[in-house]
């Protein structure tokens, strides 16, 4: 629907109460690189997709808020003064969370109403649930007039998914969604939240990303035990090496590779991928900087390796992707995202898209059975009014 059509359709959802109004977007993200490193005071460079939530938004004179989501075609209505968590209707929840974060700043809100519909895929690891939030966050300060910088609102947007929805992400997501540019990566240090804007302007390349259609089953168990196990890397390296190491952030190569054999072989594993990562994301960045997208592209192959290997959260359908980029020839590819499932990120030449997307699904169905989906998108603008 273009947006007229949409708010034609607003119009026949809601009464009009001649109150300010406003539309919104706020793209989903892929993560270029930097996996895993998050959680260990690391760095990540993902960058916004085409791909985008968009909100309508209306002022109420009343304290009721209303919520439809048109892709699921459920219209739910809330009180302000009461916001509990929604069982049923489990989507709703990541507005209600922004809502009552905002409201925990000690703003005081009138009632509206939102609609919103997106094409970010669900369940692939593209980040529609950050999406959700942050285009909720700008659409509710704007029509209230709240001020709130960009870094302001993508951490309030974490609190919600944090407090209210009760997932513990780290910041890449809300950051992206809302502070991403066109034709640029972000470099986002975790430890800091600083961020800066990476160049990612080479006409010549696009990225493609290819969704395993493989659900990520295993995640939470295994994130949590991953977790664990750097955790005891850095407990280790502390007390060894020096009391000022407290994540694998603050440690080199060398020194995890110094301890091989004192440590546990997996948690030297996990150790060696996410210090090994974090080097890799301060080379993309010089790389894409310089306009080299063969060393970048070699940086992705390498992330891939180190995750399906060392950090083993891989699975077989994700391999196969890598693998068939390889065989295709492409600069760059690996998996992005938590793994077990979810999407590959891939650096591919221009000329040679085309093929690549037909091959790569065709392959793949030959050698898994599943039908692959297959998204082709450049570095998309953060959030914004429309």
């Amino acid at each position: 629907m273009n947006k007229q059509e949409l708010w034609d359709k607003f119009g026949k959802t809601f009464r009009d109460f001649d109150l300010e109004s406003g539309a919104y977007k706020a793209p989903g993200r892929v993560n270029l690189i930097g996996e895993h490193t998050d959680y260990n005071d690391g760095f990540v460079m993902p960058m916004a997709i085409e791909k985008e939530i968009t909100m309508l938004a209306q002022l109420r004179p009343d304290k009721k808020v209303k919520f439809y989501s048109l892709d699921y075609d459920q219209l739910v209505e809330y009180d302000l003064d009461n916001l509990e968590y929604d069982q049923k209707n489990v989507w709703a929840n990541y507005l209600l969370g922004v809502i009552d974060e905002i409201q925990k700043l000690g703003e005081t809100l009138q009632g509206f109403n939102l609609m919103f519909t997106g094409n970010v895929p669900q369940g692939s690891g593209l980040s529609s649930s950050a999406a959700l939030e942050v285009v909720t966050a700008l659409a509710v300060t704007d029509l209230h007039k709240i001020k709130i910088d960009g870094v302001e609102m993508a951490l309030l947007a974490q609190r919600a998914e944090n407090n209210f929805v009760g997932v513990q992400c780290g910041i890449m997501d809300q950051y992206i969604s809302r502070l991403g540019k066109k034709d640029h990566a972000l470099l986002i240090d975790c430890r800091s939240n600083d961020y800066k804007l990476v160049p990612f302007k080479n006409e010549n390349y696009q990225i493609v990303i290819c969704n395993s259609k493989v659900e990520r089953g295993l995640v939470d168990s295994e994130y949590n035990q991953r977790r664990n196990e750097c955790n005891q890397a850095v407990e280790f390296l502390s007390e060894k090496e020096d009391k000022t190491i407290k994540a694998l952030r603050d440690v080199d190569l060398e020194t995890v590779i110094k301890y091989k054999d004192q440590l546990a072989e997996n948690v030297y594993k996990r150790a060696h991928h996410v210090v090994s990562e974090n080097a890799r994301v301060l080379a993309s960045k010089k790389a894409l900087e310089a306009d080299d997208m063969q060393k970048f592209g070699d940086l992705m192959y390498a992330s891939h390796e180190s995750l399906s290997k060392d950090y083993e959260v891989s699975c077989k359908e994700l391999d196969i992707l890598v693998k068939l980029a390889a065989e295709e020839e492409v600069e760059g590819a690996r998996m992005t995202g938590a793994g077990f499932g979810g999407c590959t990120v891939n650096l591919v030449k221009k000329s040679k898209v085309v093929d690549f997307v037909e091959n790569i699904k065709e392959k793949y169905k030959l050698e898994t059975g599943i039908d692959a989906e297959v998204y082709v998108s450049n570095p998309g603008d953060g959030a914004r009014k429309l």
